[in-house]
């Protein structure tokens, strides 16, 4: 699975850079997508959510305790968009251990703590987490009890 959504990220993102968006220019108004190193987390901007062209990179460190993905820094931090911006994450079989998909969910650390992000859409068919966001901040995805 997350070779086909690897794939599906190139193509999208090989359009984006088809109708303008030079890589080494950033995302700008025309929308684009960025993905992590590891192809199991993409930055899905949509038309008119940026108003400048802006470099935009996932980083993939260590999760923290209790995560069960990895940690996600996405910068340049803070960077607010004036749209709704998803982020999907790719998940396993593996990953879910005796969990169901529905027990995942996405939290962006805010501050001095760690915040649910908005529109929690799990697609068990492609493996798939979505949720949105309005600001840049590093991510992760935990599993519910």
């Amino acid at each position: 699975m997350h070779a086909a959504r690897t794939v599906f990220a190139a193509l999208v993102l090989a359009s984006t850079v088809a109708t303008g968006c030079d890589l080494g220019e950033g995302i700008g108004p025309e929308g684009g997508v960025v993905v992590s190193d590891d192809g199991r987390m993409a930055l899905e901007i949509p038309e008119g959510a940026l108003d400048t062209a802006v470099e935009i990179t996932i980083e993939v460190t260590d999760g923290p305790e209790g995560a069960m993905a990895p940690l996600y820094v996405i910068e340049p931090m803070g960077l607010t968009f004036s749209k709704p911006t998803a982020l999907v994450f790719d998940y396993d079989d593996e990953d879910l251990g005796d969990s169901e998909p529905q027990a995942l969910t996405m939290v962006a650390h805010r501050e001095l703590d760690w915040a649910y992000l908005a529109d929690k859409q799990v697609d068990a068919e492609d493996q798939t987490v979505t949720a949105s966001i309005l600001a840049l901040s590093p991510v992760t995805v935990v599993i519910e009890d």
